[in-house]
């Protein structure tokens, strides 16, 4: 057997004849054998240690405020989106009766608003040149011109 495969026999806890041949040959099995024996002795000794209840509480209990305001919170986030979620109100229709006690007289005053007879189309410019627009290009030797009416 190679040295890998004495490994994992020690390591599971088995003992043999041939392994105890094994490990008188060769030191490298033999230091790990004596690591591992070390190892279980130890692990054992701590399983049996009993270990001491600390004196203070392991998570401090909150105080009574912080409890209601998470709850305070969280009745004013619900009630916000409830409150944001509601369709708008429809308008209230209100009905007016009203009671006529009195005739107009037809001999009120009237007012009649002047109508121009004509509304002039188009507004006369002072300036009736046509519109020239240059546009420069990248040689320096052609320019457009654009003339607009």
């Amino acid at each position: 057997m190679t040295c890998q495969a004495w490994e994992i026999q020690m390591a599971a806890g088995e003992t043999s004849r041939d392994l105890e041949q094994h490990l008188a040959e060769c030191d490298d099995c033999r230091i790990l054998w004596h690591e591992l024996e070390a190892n279980r002795h130890v692990m054992h000794a701590m399983g049996l240690e009993t270990v001491p209840v600390p004196a203070t509480p392991i998570r401090p209990s909150l105080p009574w405020w912080k409890w209601s305001s998470a709850a305070a919170a969280l009745v004013l986030s619900a009630a916000g989106a409830w409150f944001a979620s509601r369709p708008p109100k429809p308008p209230q229709i209100v009905s007016v009766d009203v009671n006529v006690t009195g005739v107009v007289q037809s001999e009120a005053p009237v007012v009649k608003a002047k109508i121009p007879d004509r509304i002039p189309a188009l507004i006369p410019v002072a300036n009736t040149e046509p519109l020239m627009v240059k546009m420069l290009t990248s040689d320096p030797d052609v320019v457009i011109y654009w003339l607009v009416d």
